[in-house]
């Protein structure tokens, strides 16, 4: 079994029996746009990815933002790097990310960011939490689908102390994933 993309431990970095709940909750987010946190384990996590990354439509952009150079041994606090392709067919993002699992969903090394056309966005971030924005209807929509409750338990980003996991199996996967999406470099001017 996959191991989740992080998990929590205890201050001194055991683990400490959290379980992360399969659940979404609507919230405000920092900047005041409403959006969905969703929270999925490692069993659920890839099925639920896909599902609100199939409603989004037919043409999306992939912007993956690589916090930490594993291979390197630098974490990219600072200035991450950031890789983009726009226009990809759904079906081509879905294949590649299923051919990239242990690197999106076991692995804390980075981020995913997924738009729509409409402006629509799904982010799943270093510790395996999904943010949709907005809270539209077709998240809603696919959520149900999926059986995914609506619940406000405590989630892995609310925890004290969370480890993030890297894999060496990922490393392949990071270059198959830039390879197959063709993402280019990319800088937001900031």
């Amino acid at each position: 079994m996959r191991t989740h993309k992080a998990s929590s431990v205890t201050e001194d970095g055991k683990p400490d029996g959290f379980v992360v709940p399969l659940q979404y909750c609507p919230e405000v987010s920092p900047d005041g746009t409403t959006r969905l946190k969703i929270s999925a384990g490692p069993a659920d996590l890839p099925r639920v990815h896909r599902a609100l990354i199939t409603a989004m439509g037919d043409k999306l952009g992939v912007l993956y933002i690589q916090l930490t150079d594993r291979r390197a041994g630098r974490h990219l606090a600072e200035k991450p790097n950031r890789f983009l392709a726009v226009e990809i067919p759904v079906a081509h993002v879905l294949a590649t990310f299923s051919g990239c699992e242990d690197l999106l969903y076991g692995d804390g090394r980075g981020q995913v960011w997924v738009r729509g056309m409409l402006g629509e966005q799904l982010i799943l971030d270093e510790m395996g939490v999904i943010y949709a924005y907005p809270d539209d209807p077709m998240y809603r929509d696919a959520l149900e689908a999926e059986a995914v409750p609506k619940d406000k338990a405590q989630s892995l980003d609310e925890r004290d102390y969370v480890r993030v996991e890297f894999m060496a199996s990922a490393d392949a996967q990071e270059d198959k994933l830039m390879g197959d999406l063709r993402l280019q470099p990319w800088t937001d001017g900031s």
